[in-house]
């Protein structure tokens, strides 16, 4: 266990797991709003996913998934719908299904956080 040198606070140890040309944040946050996976992912280091960047974790990396957990749950994805910029894309990354719902909504979607490779 690490702590801060200067509060003695534990220091939790971030976990990514590299799949593809991105690094994925190994723990999903629980469901909560697009603004709320916004702003989680940028706590943890990272940011959302695009729709693009979540399929192709599903069309190209599925078995690799297996590390994720990702079975199950729609996943918020950071690119909002063109037309109408109060909704955003989701994907369900056990069939690959997307499909639009408000920002403000927090049922049901969970967050995974992403991050290029370094």
């Amino acid at each position: 266990m690490e702590k801060c040198k200067c509060c003695e606070q534990e220091i939790k140890k971030q976990n990514w797991i590299k799949i593809g040309n991105l690094e994925w944040f190994e723990e999903e946050f629980p469901e909560m709003s697009w603004f709320d996976a916004v702003k989680k992912c940028k706590e943890a280091g990272g940011r959302l996913p695009t729709r693009l960047e979540l399929l192709d974790l599903y069309d190209n990396h599925y078995e690799e998934t297996e590390k994720l957990k990702l079975e199950g749950y729609y996943f918020w994805s950071a690119t909002t719908v063109s037309v109408t910029t109060n909704l955003a894309w989701r994907v369900f990354l056990h069939y690959g299904y997307t499909t639009i719902n408000a920002k403000t909504d927090s049922a049901y979607y969970r967050v995974r956080c992403v991050r290029d490779k370094k």
